[in-house]
């Protein structure tokens, strides 16, 4: 009996060791596939700047024109994001207003052309208008241009 009762403690003690060998590598590979999706999610988040629609003029002042004059301006519109800029649409605060551009679509660091022609027929005076450029900038949806003009 008293061999049986020594062979226990060493059977007791590998039998530890063992445990105790599965539970690190468990750990460590845990840590490792933990660590991976970390590392992973860190890549992935690192996305592309949204779109941002920056404009060569945020107001323009035609000055002093003759009654029934049809001032022109053209402005430009730069992506200055990562991402495509989606021009959705132009709205202007007046039919006296009219817009045409160059493409709805900017990739990023490029530029389009707004042409804004302003219709004074029928007004005199000082008058102030304004252009709504409508797109999926997240940060500014509702770009606006002010635009002045004295008919004399």
């Amino acid at each position: 009996m008293s061999k049986s009762r020594k062979n226990n403690p060493k059977k007791k003690d590998m039998k530890d060791i063992s445990i105790k060998k599965i539970i690190i590598f468990f750990l460590i590979g845990g840590i490792t596939i933990l660590g991976g999706i970390v590392a992973f999610s860190a890549f992935q988040s690192k996305s592309l700047l949204p779109p941002k629609i920056v404009l060569s003029e945020d107001e323009w002042d035609f000055g002093q024109v003759q009654p029934d004059a049809k001032p022109v301006h053209v402005f430009t519109i730069t992506n200055g994001g990562e991402e495509e800029l989606i021009i959705e649409r132009i709205n202007a605060s007046c039919g006296c207003i009219k817009t045409s551009i160059t493409a709805t679509t900017i990739p990023p660091g490029k530029s389009i052309e707004l042409e804004v022609i302003y219709d004074t027929t029928g007004y005199s005076g000082k008058d102030e208008k304004h252009v709504h450029i409508y797109s999926n900038d997240p940060l500014v949806p509702d770009k606006w241009i002010d635009l002045y003009v004295e008919t004399e």
